[in-house]
């Protein structure tokens, strides 16, 4: 069976308007720590280099904090995870994993090689795909994802691979913020 997967081409975020603390938009260090210790959180990394990652991007891009919160208000609950089995052309892909009645699953493979201020920067594009899937209701599994994105997206290199203009713009936009 074929898998649709979403692919980082490039970076940025959409993101505009966040409940973050801190004046530029981003969190305090106890707030990011609690955002990712809580219970009902829905971004979910599964290793601690991405735990570490989410929690370092939280406290220093307003992009990512306003992905992280807006997932928290949705029915999408997202983990992200090392992707050892990841081709080497791709630094980050989404996958459906699961739907229930209340929440539906997706899986964010994120490349073992990248680290620092790319990492957040793909984790912040991987995390703009899931709030896409979060504002369609109607992607329930593979077949609707993939529907999905021919809609709003454009077909990258190799089938089944589909990428965003926001989501370029959100990688783009965090890499602009860890930078500054």
């Amino acid at each position: 069976m074929r898998r649709l997967v979403l692919v980082v081409l490039s970076m940025g975020v959409l993101a505009q308007g966040t409940a973050a603390a801190e004046g530029n938009g981003t969190l305090a260090k106890e707030e990011a720590a609690a955002i990712m210790s809580a219970e009902g959180r829905h971004v979910r990394p599964v290793d601690a280099r991405l735990r570490l990652a989410v929690t370092d991007g939280l406290r220093r891009s307003a992009t990512l904090a306003h992905l992280v919160l807006a997932l928290d208000r949705t029915d999408v609950i997202v983990y992200l995870e090392t992707g050892t089995t990841l081709h080497p052309s791709l630094a980050g892909r989404l996958l459906m994993a699961a739907t229930t009645s209340g929440s539906r699953y997706l899986r964010v493979q994120i490349a073992p090689w990248l680290r620092g201020n790319e990492l957040i920067a793909i984790i912040g594009h991987e995390l703009q795909h899931a709030l896409e899937v979060a504002h369609s209701p109607g992607v329930r599994d593979e077949r609707s994802l993939a529907a999905l994105y021919r809609t709003i997206g454009h077909a990258a290199e190799g089938s089944h691979q589909y990428d965003t203009a926001a989501a370029r713009e959100a990688g783009r936009q965090v890499r602009s913020e860890l930078a500054g």
